[in-house]
């Protein structure tokens, strides 16, 4: 039952005065009778706004770590799980509220279960539609948000998904651990996606937990630098877990994804194509060890195609991405 456990809520915060105590508040008022024990870490990566001097004064009982720089994610996130005395771990972003019964709904399916992830559904900060609904993986490393823009009583059925949400998820502590927990290079973006096809290589499930719903301050918005980080971490994905001969058979539908990747990074502009430049460089020459496992089941949550209603603006690049779907499904044939 889950009044046998101490669950570990640990949240990493930059610069975030404007959400922390809407975030810390809705957790504790969203608790209602539940008999599960609860603590609230939180790792501060160096802020130079009021998140410390308000967790302070606001907060004494939630344990708060300060770092003396901006380690990143995902060392923030290995940092809070390292401390944390729980069964179980959830991962959540500082720029979220927390609705009726979500860490209940979040947590169930982990009691008397293990090597499983599960995610919940993510409305935008109004609540008014869906923001993410677990994420969407292709075989080539794009990545894109599953449901986003839907109404918010869609995606009404759970199920697995290629990769949890890093804004918020829970697992095991003990089994965070074992994996090792988030890749402390992958800065910032792709850490859950990285997080999750390690999970998927060591036997484990994801499931998407529709009654647990969260809100989040998110927009589908990709500058140049968020860019950069996300292509950097393609490349990363793409050398850590493909081996030599799947990226041979997939080397149509990789040279298509460089296509759609470097005319994302022309309408980007200047900046776009130095981000792009700059991920291919990072990328693919940094020391990356390659992974293995259960390749089956991480191939199995790989998606085959991609979205046509995510970043593109027309119907002309909506119909270049009904094409390389095309070239996709032909390229990634039946199955592994």
């Amino acid at each position: 039952m889950a009044d046998e456990y101490l669950v570990s809520i640990v949240i990493v915060t930059y610069n975030s005065a404007d959400y922390v105590e809407a975030c810390i508040n809705s957790i504790y008022a969203r608790r209602g009778r539940a008999a599960y024990a609860l603590e609230i870490i939180v790792v501060d990566n160096h802020s130079s706004d009021d998140t410390v001097r308000i967790l302070k004064e606001r907060f004494p009982s939630v344990e708060l770590l300060e770092n003396d720089e901006n380690y990143g994610w995902g060392r923030a996130n290995n940092q809070g799980v390292a401390r944390a005395n729980g069964d179980l771990v959830v991962i959540l972003n500082p720029d979220t509220l927390a609705e009726d019964g979500w860490l209940e709904a979040l947590i169930q399916p982990l009691i008397g279960r293990r090597r499983l992830l599960t995610t919940p559904k993510i409305l935008i900060y109004d609540g008014s539609a869906i923001g993410n609904c677990g994420n969407i993986l292709h075989f080539t490393g794009l990545a894109f948000t599953r449901g986003y823009g839907a109404d918010k009583d869609a995606c009404a059925v759970s199920e697995p998904v290629s990769y949890v949400s890093g804004c918020c998820f829970a697992v095991r502590r003990d089994e965070f651990l074992q994996l090792g927990g988030f890749d402390e290079a992958l800065f910032l973006y792709h850490d859950d996606l990285d997080f999750t096809c390690k999970a998927y290589l060591a036997g484990f499930e994801s499931l998407y937990v529709p009654a647990s719903i969260i809100r989040h301050d998110y927009r589908l918005d990709v500058g140049p630098e968020k860019f950069f980080l996300l292509e950097k971490g393609r490349y990363v994905f793409l050398r850590k877990y493909l081996s030599t001969g799947d990226v041979l058979r997939f080397v149509p539908s990789l040279v298509v994804s460089e296509v759609l990747s470097s005319g994302f990074a022309a309408k980007l502009g200047f900046r776009g194509v130095l981000c792009k430049l700059r991920a291919v460089r990072e990328g693919i020459f940094a020391e990356v060890p390659r992974l293995r496992g259960d390749k089956e089941n991480l191939f199995k949550h790989f998606s085959r195609t991609i979205p046509n209603d995510q970043l593109t603006t027309n119907r002309i690049e909506r119909a270049g991405v009904r094409l390389a779907n095309r070239i996709f499904l032909l390229n990634y044939g039946p199955q592994l």
